[in-house]
């Protein structure tokens, strides 16, 4: 009987609705084209807050993880992971990365033919691996000191000028000094070939706490305030865009149910937006949103639906020719 490679596709999670659509994905797309290759998959998701929205019904097949012990948060979940998961290969994938070429992404497991290569980042940050949409060999990454794929600083007692590591960054040094390879996708071809809505889940998260210690002006003050609500805000919106036309349900929805409560409405988005007076920030956000619209109109594409996308922009401004105004 022969024996074919397992892949674990992991994945944190912390909002229900999000995870529907990544599922949606990674069941109908990913899992099919990392087994044309030659793998056994199995698809994992921790349940980083709100298990209850987690269901089987919702997520046939998918193998839940929860907080506990050695696994207090997302961030401790990548080593949990690597440690606990019965498999030979891990692909990391974050709640908001999508693959918009799912074989793509599967042809280049064949990097693993090379006994030195011990990871491929299909998506880099500012040009270095990134644990994104990570494929990694578990047998690599157990073999380093634990927790590997934890961050870190350096050099706090210069601070600020010490050093931050992110998530697996301190993985990959090490790995290079044992003489293993990662294959460094580059941010183009990456571009081409994955949708990823960084920081939408983050956003979402952030406004709980700020509402409970501020309630809701305090959290709309601190978008109108700080530009780095902005991007992740509207990102949310083309979530929610293509979420209703899917599931027919509010997207991030408030306590009590309103669309986008639980993040950024259009309403408050185009308030702070209004705030903005330099004609080249605005440009650069035209810019990023148009990246964004494009991303989900292909997804939209991909799914067979419509989505409507609102204006956020000052009129002046506009945004990407692409997008459908509601």
């Amino acid at each position: 009987m022969s024996h074919h490679p397992r892949l674990v596709i992991g994945s944190p999670h912390r909002y229900g609705d999000l995870a529907r659509i990544w599922y949606r994905w990674v069941a109908r797309d990913v899992v099919p084209a990392f087994e044309a290759v030659g793998l056994e998959v199995e698809v994992h998701i921790f349940r980083d807050a709100n298990s209850e929205q987690f269901t089987t019904e919702l997520f046939p097949g998918v193998r839940f993880w929860d907080n506990g012990a050695g696994m207090r948060d997302h961030m401790e979940y990548y080593d949990a992971a690597l440690q606990s998961a019965d498999c030979d290969f891990l692909l990391f994938l974050d709640s908001d990365t999508f693959f918009f070429d799912a074989e793509w992404a599967a042809r280049h497991f064949a990097a693993f033919a090379d006994p030195k290569v011990a990871a491929v980042s299909l998506m880099p940050r500012n040009g270095r691996p990134a644990m994104f949409a990570l494929l990694c060999r578990t047998t690599s990454y157990r073999a380093l000191p634990p927790p590997a794929f934890a961050c870190r600083y350096e050099f706090p007692d210069i601070w600020p000028n010490g050093k931050e590591l992110e998530v697996g960054d301190c993985a990959a040094r090490e790995l290079a000094t044992r003489g293993q390879v990662i294959v460094n996708i580059s941010a183009e071809e990456a571009l081409r070939n994955i949708a990823n809505f960084r920081s939408s889940t983050a956003l979402r998260a952030t406004k709980e706490s700020i509402v409970h210690e501020m309630g809701e002006q305090g959290f709309e003050r601190c978008v109108v305030e700080h530009r780095a609500y902005t991007v992740p805000a509207f990102d949310n919106v083309l979530l929610g865009c293509l979420y209703q036309a899917l599931f027919a349900e509010p997207f991030a929805a408030s306590s009590a149910g309103v669309h986008l409560g639980g993040s950024v409405t259009v309403d408050v988005l185009r308030r702070a937006t209004r705030t903005i007076q330099d004609r080249e920030e605005l440009e650069r956000l035209r810019a990023r949103f148009g990246q964004s619209e494009r991303h989900i109109l292909r997804m939209a594409e991909r799914e067979r639906v419509q989505v409507s996308i609102p204006s956020v922009l000052p009129d002046f401004v506009g945004t990407a020719p692409l997008q459908k105004r509601a």
